[in-house]
Formats: C-alpha cells, sequence, structure tokens
C-alpha cells in the first residue's frame, strides 16, 4: 500500500464528529422500550406483538426527544 493512499474506510468515516459522546439517545430509547413494550403486552394485553409496536413508538419517541435536547444544549 502507497503511503499517500488511505485504509480501505478510512474516507468513509469523519476524523472529526461535531458531537462530543458516542451515545445515541434513540438507540438507547429503542433498546430499553422493546423489554418495557413485551412486559406491558404480555401482561397487560396479553399480546406479545402488540407490547413490542408500543414499546417500540415509546422507545423511539422518548429517544428522539432527548436528542433533541441534547443537541439544543450542545448548541448553546
Amino acid at each position: 500500500m502507497r503511503p499517500d493512499r488511505c485504509a480501505y474506510g478510512e474516507e468513509m468515516a469523519p476524523q472529526n464528529s461535531d458531537r462530543s459522546s458516542a451515545v445515541n439517545p434513540v438507540a438507547i430509547g429503542i433498546v430499553l422500550g422493546l423489554p418495557a413494550g413485551v412486559a406491558v403486552g404480555v401482561f397487560g394485553f396479553d399480546n406479545l406483538a402488540l407490547g413490542l409496536l408500543v414499546g417500540a413508538a415509546a422507545g423511539l419517541t422518548i429517544g428522539v426527544v432527548v436528542d433533541t435536547l441534547l443537541r439544543r444544549r450542545a448548541d448553546r
């Protein structure tokens, strides 16, 4: 490999990211919302699929809200 060339995939990954941390609130919200939704679905509705849907929707919504609040704080 020539020294003036980048390794495979280096040009695709940003070197200087504007985000200060690697935390992804949307992913965390979905990951926490799915098990909570399963519990609600199984015990509340007696339907696993409905619980997964409710959990994913709630987790996605909460994750987007937290992500928006963190971005606003970072812009200040």
